[in-house]
């Protein structure tokens, strides 16, 4: 294990402090990323995008403004036209892998006007820097110069990109790596657990009985070795395996540290029904939306449930599911042919 491999114990301040499991990033996507990233894939066979690898642990999830659904269905056909790859094939690929991993947000006019989308010179942009904004701290995926000079989208999406599935693949080879070092147990109890109701013997019982053969086993000090020797090999290579994966996760944090759109100083509560809502997987009860706000800001004005059920009531941008549950934003269906 080289040094550069090496992560320390102490981390710094989480990339998005209300994930309510890590390392969870919030990306905001418009056409030209989709587009791009769809005639990729194509024109590679077996090739994945970076927006579909962030995505495929969930650890990343992706929203979008409306009109960018429109605008990937208009302009699949000029990209069909410059493509070897026929419309058909481009269509089925951002039908199959992209419109499952995003959810699209129709956004208000509710909130107040602010300096930085005012600064969006062009209108069919403004709903992604509101969105931006109202869900922030997130990741716009952008190669459009009217978001990248006001500063929502970085100079070079693909790097914030790139960054983002290392944060994607390191935490989830670091799980995968946990689970195989435990799997051992894991298994050993299974068995115990069905060999024990299969003959009617107590798991404690056989239990003893398996350790108690263990022990006679490895009583001859050669056996003793032999095991401590595998042991050894399989710890220390589950041991470089997690911290190769902990300093993809690392490299890909300081990655996006100066590329994610800052959360805001005084969120107000639509800001904060969004945020809390931009980050869970399911849908949530009004409670508890309301619980989760009281959790991730502690320091701002007490907001009663009344309150926030008026948010959620009022914001085209919350949508009611489940009768009684809210997310942010909606999965769509392929448009009709």
């Amino acid at each position: 294990m080289t040094d550069d491999q090496r992560v320390p114990i102490a981390r710094r301040t989480p990339l998005d402090p209300y994930s309510t499991r890590a390392p969870h990033l919030v990306g905001i996507v418009d056409a030209n990323t989709l587009l791009s990233s769809v005639d990729n894939d194509c024109r590679n066979a077996g090739w994945s995008s970076r927006l579909r690898r962030m995505t495929a642990r969930g650890a990343t999830v992706l929203y979008a403004a409306d009109h960018v659904l429109d605008e990937v269905y208009e302009h699949l056909p000029t990209i069909a036209k410059s493509s070897p790859v026929p419309l058909a094939t481009l269509r089925a690929r951002f039908e199959d892998e992209y419109l499952p991993a995003l959810r699209f947000v129709t956004v208000s006019d509710a909130d107040a006007p602010d300096p930085q989308v005012l600064a969006i010179t062009d209108p069919d942009d403004v709903p992604t820097g509101k969105l931006a904004k109202l869900i922030a701290p997130c990741v716009v995926f952008s190669d459009d110069k009217d978001l990248k000079d006001p500063g929502f989208a970085p100079k070079r999406w693909l790097d914030a990109a790139e960054a983002a599935v290392n944060v994607a693949e390191g935490f989830g080879d670091q799980t995968t790596t946990m689970n195989v070092a435990a799997l051992p147990v894991r298994a050993m109890v299974g068995l115990i657990t069905f060999s024990g109701r299969k003959v009617g013997i107590s798991p404690w019982v056989l239990a003893g009985v398996v350790l108690g053969a263990g022990a006679l086993f490895l009583k001859k000090p050669e056996r003793r070795k032999t095991a401590a020797q595998i042991a050894g090999k399989i710890a220390e290579g589950l041991g470089n395996q997690l911290a190769v994966a902990m300093a993809q996760e690392q490299r890909g944090i300081e990655g996006l540290r100066d590329v994610i759109l800052p959360e805001p100083m005084t969120p107000t509560i639509r800001q904060q029904v969004a945020i809390t809502l931009a980050r869970q997987n399911l849908p949530l009860l009004a409670a508890e939306v309301h619980e989760l706000i009281q959790l991730h800001f502690p320091d701002e004005p007490k907001v009663g449930i009344k309150k926030v059920r008026a948010a959620l009531e009022e914001g085209t941008e919350f949508v009611r599911v489940e009768r009684y549950r809210w997310q942010l934003g909606r999965e769509v269906a392929p448009w009709s042919a």
